[in-house]
Formats: C-alpha cells, structure tokens, sequence
C-alpha cells in the first residue's frame, strides 16, 4: 500500500446541497492535493463526497450554517496501482464501500492487485483504496460517461470473470454503494 488519499462525506440538511457545493467551491478550487468533488445521485441522498491527496492541513469545512450536520472523515491508502489523477472521466461515479472481516485485510488487498489489471482492461478504476485507519474497508470508485455504460461495462466485467475478484466474497461484510456525479469545479468532472 502506498499513497494516502483522504476522503471527506458531508452529510447535509434536506435542501442543502447546492448551497454547501457552491460555499466549498472557494474552499477547494485551486488546493494542492484536491483530487474531486461529487454529490450522491443514488444511495445516501444529501452528501457530498470530497477526495484529497493528502487534505491540507489548513482546511476548514462548512458547518451547521449552510447546511453541513456531520462529516466523516477517511484515510486510505491507494492500492491495485491505482492513483487518482485530475481529468476527464464520465458523468457518473460509482462508488464502493466493503467492511472486511477481521484478519482477511492481506487477502482483500492480493485479491484486488491480482484482479484490477484484467477489470481495468475493461474499464479503468478511479481509485482502489482500503482504510488507513478504524474499522478495515476497502473502497473503489470507477468512472463511467453515464449509467448505460456503467451497467454494459458491469455486465462485461461479470460475463468475462474478470470481476468481482475469485475468492473475496467470503473476506467481506456490509457493502454500501452510491451513484456519484461530479460538481461542475470538479478536478475529475
């Protein structure tokens, strides 16, 4: 495992998300490390998942004032020689989230690095990491221009056995999966 990547969920009031992405974009554009910004179109309404390489340490988020009511912060570490880079990617983000089972964390991360490379070829993650601190996770996020391709290149990844990785269902636990859609300041809009 290498590179730390530090990802912030906003959970917001009802209403509140376009208020709080417009008040963070001041906050984030321009920041050194400032890998994304999306809001959660499917799965947990009202959050706005933030990605840094590392966070700045000066940063200060939003609070109850606009709208913000709890932030969870998380540190990864990049794993499957993945590593977020500013770009170009697709309207629509999916993202991953799997508790893994205690003392399975070695296993989840060889199973991972031996299959991204043939799920990539397929279509390319935006980043594999799993947790650098608290309960052990391994998350993904990937890419996609909108959610037919999503569902076609899934669909490939399953058909071909290329994915999910041989053997790792039964390393992990609760799995929690969103639909992301990057904000327009976005470095990976």
């Amino acid at each position: 495992m290498s590179v730390c990547v530090e990802t912030f969920v906003l959970t917001c009031r009802s209403g509140s998300v376009p208020h709080v992405v417009a008040a963070l974009e001041a906050l984030l554009v321009g920041r050194a490390g400032f890998l994304g910004c999306w809001t959660t179109e499917l799965g947990n309404l009202n959050e706005i998942v933030v990605m840094f390489s590392p966070a700045p340490a000066d940063l200060v988020w939003p609070g109850s004032e606009t709208g913000v009511e709890l932030i969870d912060r998380q540190s990864w570490a990049l794993i499957a020689d993945t590593k977020p880079t500013p770009g170009t990617y697709g309207g629509v983000y999916e993202s991953r989230i799997y508790d893994i089972l205690p003392g399975c964390e070695g296993g989840v991360a060889a199973l991972m690095e031996a299959s991204i490379p043939a799920r990539a070829a397929i279509s390319s993650a935006y980043a594999v990491m799993m947790s650098g601190g608290g309960p052990a996770r391994l998350a993904h996020f990937w890419p996609y221009g909108d959610l037919a391709e999503r569902a076609r290149k899934r669909k490939e990844a399953v058909a071909s056995g290329a994915w999910p990785p041989k053997g790792i269902l039964p390393l992990l636990g609760t799995m929690r999966n969103a639909i992301l859609t990057p904000v327009a300041y976005s470095p990976s809009a």
